[in-house]
């Protein structure tokens, strides 16, 4: 439900246009999978989670699968794309966790594939993932989850830059404990 934070629009699409942003992202990405990471592949998340993985991926020198949100009859009616390492032991990136549905949904399809997915790594964690939606995908899945940024580094930078009013940040803050979150940021 997307409605968990109205007061606040992220577009991380966006990031895949311009080149020196993309550029320091990959770069970045990459690095948390080589050294944070215990997977020697990625799989990337339609729809954007596509271009990261494949530019990590490309960057780690490692292989790169990605899974569907559903099947395409005309193209092929498997869910996950790409050679299987041979342990099956995957990162799985994208690039924003909102409240965690999208992820689940993968982790769910690739375990039922016969993989281990050890790490998630993305590039915005917005700190929504409820309460009232059972286990955080670390508890559920027991996996590492890695953000190159969080809700609470981006929300301190705003402030710190005058860039958020104190009538923003309480909108902000009524978003974020319209829900209880297993992880919830420091500037509720």
């Amino acid at each position: 439900n997307k409605s968990d934070s109205c007061s606040c629009l992220f577009r991380p699409r966006r990031l895949l246009s311009s080149p020196q942003v993309l550029d320091h992202v990959a770069n970045r990405l990459a690095d948390v999978v080589q050294e944070q990471c215990s997977s020697q592949a990625v799989v990337g998340l339609a729809t954007s989670g596509i271009a990261w993985a494949a530019l990590a991926a490309a960057r780690a020198n490692i292989p790169m699968l990605y899974v569907r949100k559903q099947p395409e009859p005309d193209v092929s009616n498997d869910m996950i794309e790409g050679i299987p390492p041979a342990d099956r032991r995957v990162v799985l990136v994208d690039d924003l966790l909102f409240t965690g549905q999208s992820k689940r949904a993968a982790l769910r399809v690739l375990r039922e594939h016969g993989f281990v997915v050890t790490d998630i790594v993305v590039i915005i964690d917005r700190q929504l993932q409820r309460k009232s939606d059972g286990p955080s995908l670390q508890q559920e899945f027991g996996l590492e989850l890695h953000a190159l940024i969080r809700m609470t580094e981006i929300v301190d930078y705003m402030i710190e830059r005058g860039a958020i009013t104190p009538a923003q940040l309480n909108d902000l803050v009524a978003d974020y404990r319209a829900c209880e979150r297993w992880f919830p940021p420091d500037f509720m």
